[in-house]
């Protein structure tokens, strides 16, 4: 056993409490600390790439773990595996991106620009434990990690109203998601015990659960217990209807972390249902398979439809996201088919085409979220008819933002259609009722064309009031720029991701 595949979450540990140890003695706010952060994630990205088989070090001769990475560690509940490493590496790749923009973003003369950098880190490494906990407990845990450190950032911007209500309505909405999932997790947790093995290991509550449901009296706390689980952690996805507090949040906080929150946070949402849904209760799928699937077509109508009707970007950005998480769903329902042996291959072709989309709206939302934080400090501004006539005043922008939105819409050669082409045809290939679903995601990805559609229609087609070239904060272009060309690569190397997203859903679902 060798803690050295934990290196890429000990070295963003590292760096969060040397930034903070640092603030203390230098009391000039210089953009060092935004720098510092950045190194920390690219050394941790390289590692998490090394150990995913593009072998960086045996190229230069050095033997640091063997190929594929799986390691499981009894001690501390968590194992890193090929799961485990796509989901660091799409919540690094955020982190870059957050960290570039934010190095323009945050203002120069802004106080705690140390915390702000330490607890992003924090945040990353959360998520980071979330994609590694094999236990229930340690798996809440590392979401509350991830969750307190995003509270304090969405309220980042004291002196603007919007950042303190919307840090007080995330806090409040989180605390009591907590709580009924807790809730949920202690009933799981007795039922395991009536079963005759208390645990609260992933795949020993699999097998209670098979024994409970055998039992008297056992199928109602499993249900309740199922259903506390999906209110408390659908709130961290923003499902419907546990989803109103994200157009609020993401309107309110500072543009960046509105990026981490919708890009990385809620990633780290999906990995903890993939984990407990795919895990711990694939024992009792028959009891939430047809709730979730429900869930996912309601989510993807209602974040489409209210996306529709926005004009500010942020909030039509956060329906959108809610829309994308009910396309994710897919993926936990067709990964139920893993129960069955002669089903696995469909299963793991599934939750692949949702870590695939997972990747590719990561870069998606974040990329669009990032432009979005351009054109405001850019003194454009963040509603639709800001954007009029943008291609004349920011020519670079606003194809990258074109770029972005077409991807979102899944429009083909880029990551966002591919993705979602492995994730609808997954619900094909599963056949039976799963088929409607794929049609639900056809006809939702239709309608959101027409606002991401309107968008572009604005940014070249009318004309705006000016039409003087403005200028920007380099770090945002870097940001935009890079989040562009990753939605560009992951479409024309479309072929080895879906192999390293499947080698994902092999390492667990088995």
């Amino acid at each position: 056993m060798t803690y050295s595949v934990l290196s890429p979450i000990f070295i963003l540990l590292a760096f969060s409490f040397a930034i903070m140890i640092l603030s203390v003695f230098v009391k000039s706010q210089r953009r060092y600390f935004a720098y510092m952060t950045l190194v920390g994630l690219i050394v941790a990205l390289f590692l998490v790439l090394d150990m995913a088989g593009l072998s960086f070090t045996s190229a230069m001769g050095l033997d640091l773990w063997s190929a594929p990475v799986d390691v499981y560690f009894s001690d501390l509940k968590i194992k890193v595996d090929s799961f485990s490493l796509f989901l660091y590496m799409i919540f690094i790749f955020v982190g870059i991106l957050v960290t570039i923009g934010s190095i323009s973003y945050i203002d120069k003369e802004e106080k705690y620009r140390a915390e702000y950098f330490s607890l992003m880190l924090l945040a990353l490494v959360g998520m980071m434990l979330i994609a590694s906990a094999t236990d229930l407990f340690v798996l809440y845990l590392s979401f509350e990690l991830a969750s307190i450190s995003t509270y304090a950032l969405a309220a980042f911007q004291r002196k603007d109203k919007a950042s303190a209500e919307a840090g007080l309505k995330f806090f409040l909405m989180g605390a009591v998601s907590s709580a009924i999932a807790l809730f949920g997790i202690s009933i799981i947790y007795g039922v395991t015990a009536f079963a005759g093995g208390a645990t609260t290991d992933l795949a020993g509550i699999s097998d209670a659960l098979a024994v409970g449901l055998t039992m008297e009296g056992m199928t109602i706390p499993i249900i309740l217990g199922i259903v506390l689980l999906i209110a408390g952690f659908g709130f961290k996805i923003a499902v419907v209807p546990f989803h109103m507090w994200a157009p609020d949040v993401y309107q309110g906080s500072p543009t960046t972390i509105s990026a981490l929150l919708a890009a990385g946070s809620k990633k780290g949402g999906f990995a903890a249902f993939f984990k407990i849904f795919l895990l711990g209760l694939i024992a009792a799928r028959m009891e939430w398979v047809f709730l979730v699937a429900v869930l996912a077509v309601v989510t993807m109508v209602v974040g489409n439809v209210l996306a529709i009707v926005q004009t500010d970007l942020k909030r039509m950005l956060a329906y959108s996201s809610i829309a994308h998480a009910g396309y994710i769903l897919i993926a936990v329902c067709v990964g139920t088919l893993a129960a069955d042996p002669a089903t696995l291959s469909i299963a793991q072709y599934g939750l692949a085409g949702g870590l695939y989309h997972m990747l590719t709206h990561a870069l998606m939302t974040g990329g669009a979220f990032l432009v979005v934080a351009l054109t405001a400090m850019a003194k454009i501004g963040d509603n639709l008819n800001d954007y009029k006539g943008l291609y004349k005043r920011m020519p670079i922008v606003a194809f990258c933002m074109m770029v972005l939105l077409l991807a979102l819409a899944g429009i083909p050669p880029l990551g966002g259609f591919f993705s979602k082409f492995v994730l609808f045809s997954s619900a094909v290939n599963a056949g039976d009722w799963f088929v409607w679903l794929a049609v639900a995601g056809v006809l939702n990805s239709a309608i959101s064309l027409y606002y991401y559609a309107r968008v572009i229609k604005y940014m070249y087609i009318l004309e705006g009031p000016d039409e003087t070239k403005v200028k920007a904060p380099t770090g945002l272009y870097i940001a935009v720029i890079l989040a562009t060309v990753g939605i560009v690569i992951t479409g024309l190397l479309a072929e080895p991701i879906i192999r390293f997203a499947q080698d994902a859903a092999a390492a667990l679902l088995g």
